[in-house]
C-alpha cells in the first residue's frame, strides 16, 4: 500500500517513566536511582500526569518501532 506523505513525529514505542528512564541509563554504573515525586521535583511549566505520544499513524505505514529499551 502508498504510505501517505509527510512528517511523521515519532519516539520508541513503549513508556516509562523519569525513573525508570534514568535507573536503565544507570544500570551499570555504582549509583543509587530513587525515585521522586512530582511534588518532590517542581517545575515552572505545567506538566501533563499522563502524557504519551501516539504512534498510531507511523505504525500504520508498517515502519517497525523499537521498544525504547531496545533503542
Amino acid at each position: 500500500h502508498q504510505v501517505p506523505y509527510g512528517t511523521y513525529q515519532l519516539s520508541n514505542d513503549d513508556a516509562c517513566t523519569w525513573y525508570e528512564f534514568a535507573r536503565e541509563i544507570l544500570k551499570d554504573q555504582d549509583v543509587e536511582v530513587s525515585p521522586v515525586t512530582s511534588a518532590e521535583y517542581p517545575q515552572k511549566a505545567y506538566r501533563p500526569r499522563h502524557s504519551i505520544m501516539s504512534l498510531a499513524k507511523v505504525k500504520e505505514t508498517g515502519f517497525a518501532v523499537p521498544t525504547w529499551e531496545e533503542a
